[in-house]
């Protein structure tokens, strides 16, 4: 109850101030969390793998201080949710590749959209959505139900469903409806479908539910990315299906065609490693 009347205070407070006095609160906010240490470790260490470097490098600080600003920024963009409107979301983030989701779509067995951490994803699924699209993101059930339905609310007003990971079993019917299913592939909220891979370099445990989602639905498997691209506009990229090698048994097949994903992630993180906000700890030391 107490989380729940956190969030809405949060809330109130953000809808009250000007977007630039939100932002900059929230730049101080995100600053004060950095100076805490908490996560800060595990943003370094994503940091430094990717760009091989030390973890104590200060390049790896600077950018891991940027990581923590920007997350700041993009909870400032969800708790105005109510009062952005439609028409200002497809304002604020611009929409590449909606022919490619179209022809994902032509199947008519749905779409599951693989993504990783990467920019402000909620409003990623919200500009979808707008589109008269229905969007499933996956969500971690919290103990507080008032939490969840405020998250819920707060997402479905721009069409952004929620399905929680202990009701993994309606995603079929979704896609079989010729729905959208939105996964991210760089951490395992369930700890069920990771598996070992090389990325970047170096082992780290990643998702396959997309994957196998993909490969037993027939769904087209997507990647989707969203980022910044000004101070207060995002754009969101729809990349083309993947094609996918299904010869061999089901394990070999997973192996072969993470290794088509892998690559796409591991490029869109780094073109937009400060917006990679992947607080978990991934790797396989």
């Amino acid at each position: 109850m107490l989380t729940y009347i956190g969030y809405r205070l949060l809330e109130l407070y953000v809808i009250l101030l000007p977007y630039p006095i939100a932002y900059i609160v929230a730049t101080g906010g995100a600053m004060l969390w950095f100076a805490t240490g908490q996560n800060v470790y595990t943003i370094k260490k994503n940091i430094s793998i990717v760009l091989k470097k030390d973890i104590d490098d200060p390049e790896v600080h600077r950018l891991a201080k940027k990581v923590y600003i920007n997350w700041g920024k993009n909870i400032v963009d969800f708790l105005k949710h109510k009062v952005v409107s439609r028409k200002k979301i497809k304002q604020r983030v611009s929409f590449e590749g909606h022919n490619n989701l179209k022809k994902g779509l032509a199947k008519g067995k749905g779409v599951v959209l693989f993504s990783c951490h990467i920019g402000n994803f909620e409003w990623g699924a919200s500009r979808i959505g707008v589109e008269g699209y229905k969007i499933w993101g996956i969500a971690l059930f919290r103990k507080s139900e008032k939490t969840n339905k405020f998250f819920e609310s707060n997402r479905l007003r721009k069409g952004f469903l929620t399905v929680y990971a202990n009701k993994m079993h309606h995603i079929f019917r979704y896609l079989k409806n010729n729905e959208l299913i939105a996964i991210p592939m760089d951490w395992d909220s369930t700890g069920q479908s990771s598996k070992s891979f090389d990325f970047f370099g170096k082992k780290a445990y990643l998702p396959t539910g997309a994957l196998r989602l993909a490969m037993r639905s027939g769904a087209a498997l997507m990647p989707v990315f969203i980022w910044r691209d000004g101070r207060y506009t995002h754009h969101l990229k729809i990349m083309k299906p993947i094609n996918l090698d299904l010869s061999g048994g089901k394990e070999e097949s997973i192996e072969k065609n993470m290794k088509i994903i892998i690559p796409i992630m591991e490029k869109h993180i780094r073109e937009h490693l400060v917006e990679w906000e992947l607080f978990h700890n991934i790797w396989i030391d």
